[in-house]
């Protein structure tokens, strides 16, 4: 049977960006003040596409104030 880790994909900062329809500026801005879930692997950031669908449904209203477009 599969992990987690086997079945949940990780995604680049291009991939995020692309997803959320932000841009870099705004990807590192939900970084650092919004708490978007990130980890790091080596000096690339990297997210777990569940993490980030769960955390876009968790802030649907915090979207709406910092006029993201999910």
């Amino acid at each position: 049977m599969p992990t987690d880790l086997e079945v949940d994909e990780l995604l680049t900062d291009a991939q995020v960006r692309a997803l959320l329809g932000v841009s870099r500026t705004t990807l590192w801005r939900l970084r650092r003040e919004a708490g978007l879930p990130f980890g790091r692997v080596g000096r690339k950031y990297r997210y777990r596409k569940s993490e980030i669908l769960q955390w876009v449904k968790d802030n649907r209203r915090r979207a709406e104030q910092l006029k993201l477009n999910f």
